[in-house]
């Protein structure tokens, strides 16, 4: 393919084959399993070193510095070093989906140096489309169901392709197109893992159980942490085979 043709697409030889159809919605899932068990150390130490000195100073604040009930305050710092370093984590976590998918596999610093390089660009496009979602749900429910499946990988487009902001956003929801309901399903399915964290702890208040020092709730974070990036490599395989999908389309036929 011509890359004047289409010049997000990575190139096609890059890119690892589906073993089945790549837009399955099960196929996807089975690459995302596959690449997560065959990088599961690189994975998980990209998220580790971000992610372990993060939940510490977290767990700290929540034990010496926030009330027990000023969940306000703890929330919103919670979110704020998520927004801050969670980037770095999931940028890297991304490079090393894309690098393995290459067939040239990468390393933890690597990964580490791509989450910081895209860092600002990965931050801003975030902000733009978290700003329109809620803009979106605001006004109306529909635009916000409408909008949300339809910015999911803006990430991976920001770390594979080079792109951000407005330009990310559209390409995603190029992407996107004519899988709305895949990507809405995926997006339901990943929620409930992001409710691991609330089932644990809920399951925890039930039996009356609680984690006997805050450095221990760091450490259980951390694990969650590690969890959630399956979510991340699972967008990534859904974004690989849109991205076949659109690459295939904007190829010019041989006759």
């Amino acid at each position: 393919m011509s890359e004047s043709l289409n010049p997000y697409a990575p190139p096609a030889a890059q890119i690892t084959s589906f073993p089945g159809d790549p837009l399955r919605s099960g196929e996807i899932l089975s690459k995302a399993w596959f690449l997560c068990r065959k990088q599961f150390v690189v994975l998980t130490l990209t998220v580790v070193v971000v992610w372990v000195p993060c939940e510490v100073l977290v767990s700290y604040m929540d034990a010496f510095v926030f009330d027990e009930d000023d969940i306000r305050r703890s929330y919103k710092f919670n979110q704020l070093i998520s927004n801050v370093f969670g980037v770095v984590s999931t940028g890297g976590v991304i490079h090393v989906a894309l690098q393995y998918s290459k067939g040239t596999p990468a390393g933890v610093g690597e990964a580490l140096a791509t989450g910081l390089r895209n860092w600002f660009r990965m931050s801003w496009s975030q902000l733009l489309s978290t700003l329109f979602l809620l803009l979106s749900f605001l006004l109306l429910i529909l635009p916000f169901f409408y909008l949300a499946p339809r910015l999911a990988l803006v990430d991976n487009v920001v770390v594979c392709e080079g792109l951000s902001g407005s330009a990310a956003m559209r390409r995603s929801e190029e992407l996107v197109q004519g899988h709305y309901w895949q990507m809405a399903g995926i997006l339901c399915l990943q929620l409930l893992v992001a409710c691991l964290p609330i089932l644990f702890y809920v399951v925890l208040a039930i039996f009356e159980i609680e984690i006997p020092n805050w450095t221990l709730e760091a450490g259980v974070a951390v694990v969650f942490d590690v969890i959630a990036a399956f979510s991340t490599v699972w967008l990534f395989c859904a974004y690989e085979a849109y991205s076949q999908k659109s690459s295939a389309e904007t190829s010019p036929r041989v006759l």
